[in-house]
């Protein structure tokens, strides 16, 4: 038995080291607080912590689009956190959370003793210090030394965070601050991820779910091992009834129900709007290079935690993506049925029969193996084998066993869309579509050039009504006969004959090309150059005749810009995807202002408003919108089809939402193998029309089917004037045989 003589001499020795030690380790917080283990953070930095924030696009109805990032985290408040995902946390990772100041010395002398006396080493983190690793220094020392001097690093931090943040403050930032892998950063993100819902929605066994993550989010990851994630979750509902978070009625029931997830990856691929979006990136780039943050410093998307508001109607977005694929899926089948299984490429219009071929040539799997010696026959060979892979289809993604030399075939072949829709009072860009699936194919048919066809003509007819003519001015329906082109005959359609007198207004209905090679003859095509030209297209004109067919190239963008002056009573509107940028605080660093353009007289773009509605009624090009679609509401619009069938366009628009939609291939050399499929009334309209059906069915849109152009008195002086002696009904009734014929 030990007397007291040695009960006070052990503990003497005891006060002894215990003192060295409480000297040593004040000597090692006197080295770290002057930066000799490396720099602390200074108390600015404490104070505002700067995680990589996830910048977001909203809709105009403020639903998320998608998110730019490095890191997909949002940020969320205590408040935003149920209080049994609190309760779970400080159970699991530091259950005197609330009593002690960032550092645990109950917890630092039971980790001390497990260890060393016990030999079962045992850490002894708080949440503060989890934290204050988490946010300044996330890479674990191997060295011992280095580790021991960032620990003490981690106890000055977690001071600091202790005096300048609250408690709950704390768990926000914790719980902002993790991982949970499957590109899901803080507790927003990984609810979403994992359970499809917003933190507040948790139930008590997915908070305990997530929290036994944190103990390693791969071993125990819900999604990939199931089996790991329902015992870590147990144990984390053990610990909450051992620290009475709840009683043991509810932890039996709760560790007898399965892990449900409701699993959303999230991917800049998926989710509504993905073309624009990366446009949208884009141009966020350059906004943002131009602007400074207070401090100097430049913005950074990726980063910064930035709001971007936009124009585009999630609702509105859903119906066109849902039109294109129906349509989509129905045309694609009908094209490949058309070409019989011949390849379009070889045998169109326009063919191209090298063409697989010189995009074969240019695979770096191509060049590997001609280093390696084989001839051209061999290689295609070689590359003819089949191979499991996953190929688009217009229905969805499929795994299959195809070639190389296929799988380019297939892709060339895919029918390509682009649809832009704008409230063309304002130019706020609603929906935006660049192709048949953003997943394989990026490039953008927005913002790409294409032929036009005969969508350019309301630019040659507003030409001449600018000029002297009205809708009810007749022209001669023959041809041009233009000097230097005197072969130049465009063919025409069968409503007229030989010689006929023909309205303006006839002739844009039905679209006959040789009306407008009067016209082109009349004005000229450097005329309609210029003219085009002030409605801001930019696009590289060639002064031929053949330019009053739409043979230039022009992109859907600034079609749709340009048809806003005839909706608008000639005035232009810019079209606007940004209404305004705010930073993570709230603050607006920028809002776009864009000034109208008037570039028609109001009058000539109400006559050509009237001119444009006759296309959507009886013999007009677009008259199955009536038909077909049963659209009554007031509607103008333009067909539009190049030659060989490459491109099929409809532009048109309601009082409410302008739309232009664009089809074909990526290759003009791909073409449709008739003009029935290939014309813009049935590639192109089709899209148009179930877009606008759905459009004027929803009762959250509230788009008015009764709403007209007509806005004042001299609108019906007008219409008076564009009732013309004889009509195209008339003239169709007199060439009944013909078009019979035709």
């Amino acid at each position: 038995m030990i007397n007291e003589l040695d009960q006070w001499r052990y503990f003497k020795v005891f006060l002894k080291y215990y003192s060295i030690g409480l000297l040593f380790l004040g000597f090692l917080f006197f080295l770290a607080k002057f930066s000799v283990f490396g720099t602390l953070p200074s108390l600015e930095d404490i104070k505002n912590p700067k995680n990589a924030i996830s910048s977001v696009v909203l809709s105009e109805e403020m639903d998320v689009l998608g998110k730019y990032y490095i890191e997909n985290r949002t940020e969320l408040t205590y408040n935003e956190i149920p209080k049994h995902t609190v309760d779970a946390l400080i159970a699991t990772e530091d259950f005197r959370f609330r009593s002690h100041s960032g550092v645990d010395a109950f917890g630092l002398m039971s980790a001390f003793f497990r260890t060393f006396i016990l030999a079962k080493p045992s850490g002894a983190s708080t949440i503060t210090q989890q934290l204050a690793k988490n946010l300044f220094h996330d890479t674990e020392r191997k060295n011992i030394f280095k580790r021991i001097a960032q620990k003490i690093k981690e106890w000055i931090i977690a001071f600091e965070l202790e005096e300048n943040f609250s408690k709950d403050e704390i768990i926000a930032l914790y719980f902002n601050t993790v991982s949970f892998l499957h590109n899901s950063y803080g507790l927003k993100e990984a609810s979403m991820t994992y359970f499809g819902k917003i933190p507040a929605q948790l139930t008590i066994e997915e908070s305990a779910v997530l929290v036994g993550m944190l103990k390693g989010p791969g071993l125990y990851n819900p999604k990939t091992r199931p089996e790991n994630a329902l015992k870590r979750r147990n144990i984390v509902l053990e610990l909450m009834r051992t620290h009475d978070f709840i009683d043991q009625r509810a932890l039996d029931s709760l560790k007898a129900l399965p892990i449900t997830l409701n699993y959303h990856l999230t991917s800049n691929n998926s989710g509504l709007a993905a073309h624009f979006r990366e446009t949208l990136r884009l141009e966020l780039i350059e906004i943002l290079a131009k602007l400074t943050k207070p401090d100097g410093s430049s913005y950074n998307l990726y980063k910064d935690g930035l709001k971007i508001y936009t124009t585009i109607n999630s609702e509105l977005q859903a119906y066109a993506e849902e039109a294109t694929k129906e349509h989509i899926q129905y045309l694609q089948k009908s094209f490949y049925q058309e070409w019989k299984g011949k390849d379009p490429y070889r045998y169109g219009a326009k063919a191209n029969p090298n063409l697989v071929l010189n995009i074969l040539k240019a695979m770096p799997i191509y060049k590997e193996l001609e280093n390696q010696g084989l001839d051209e026959k061999t290689i295609i060979t070689r590359l003819s084998q089949k191979l499991k892979m996953e190929i688009y289809t217009p229905y969805g993604p499929k795994d299959t066993s195809i070639s190389i030399i296929d799988s380019i075939k297939l892709f060339k072949t895919a029918l390509q869309v682009g649809l832009l829709a704008v409230n063309p009072m304002n130019g706020h860009v609603k929906s935006w579509i660049g192709s048949a699936d953003f997943n394989y194919f990026k490039y953008d048919h927005v913002k790409s050039a294409r032929q036009v066809g005969s969508t350019i003509k309301p630019f040659l007819y507003a030409l001449a009504i600018d000029n002297g003519m009205t809708p009810c001015s007749q022209v001669p329906y023959e041809a041009p006969n233009i000097t230097g082109h005197s072969s130049w005959d465009p063919k025409g359609t069968p409503y007229f004959k030989e010689g006929q007198l023909v309205s303006l207004k006839n002739g844009l209905q039905v679209s006959d090309n040789r009306i407008a090679g009067q016209l082109i003859k009349k004005f000229s095509p450097n005329a309609l150059i210029d003219y085009c030209r002030h409605f801001d297209i930019t696009a590289s004109f060639d002064p031929g005749p053949a330019i009053a067919l739409g043979t230039s190239d022009i992109s859907l963008f600034e079609m749709v810009r340009a048809y806003t002056s005839f909706v608008n009573r000639g005035i232009m509107v810019p079209l606007t995807t940004i209404l305004r940028i705010e930073d993570q605080r709230g603050n607006i660093i920028y809002q776009p202002y864009f000034s109208p353009k008037e570039v028609l007289n109001p009058e000539v773009a109400f006559q050509m408003n009237l001119m444009m509605r006759e296309v959507t009624q009886g013999r007009g090009t677009a008259s199955r919108l009536r038909s077909t679609y049963k659209l009554n509401m007031p509607i103008i619009g333009k067909t539009g089809t190049t030659q060989s069938n490459s491109d099929g366009w409809f532009i048109g628009a309601t009082p409410d939402l302008l739309c232009g939609v664009w089809v074909g291939c990526d290759d003009p050399s791909i073409t449709f193998a008739s003009t029935a499929l290939g014309q813009g009334a049935s590639s192109a309209l089709p899209i148009w029309a179930k877009l606008y059906s759905k459009a004027y069915a929803s009762k959250l849109l509230k788009y008015n089917p009764k709403k007209n152009f007509i806005t004042n008195h001299t609108d019906s002086v007008l219409i008076r004037n564009f009732d013309c002696s004889q009509t195209i009904i008339d003239q169709i009734d007199a060439n009944e045989e013909e078009i019979e014929a035709f």
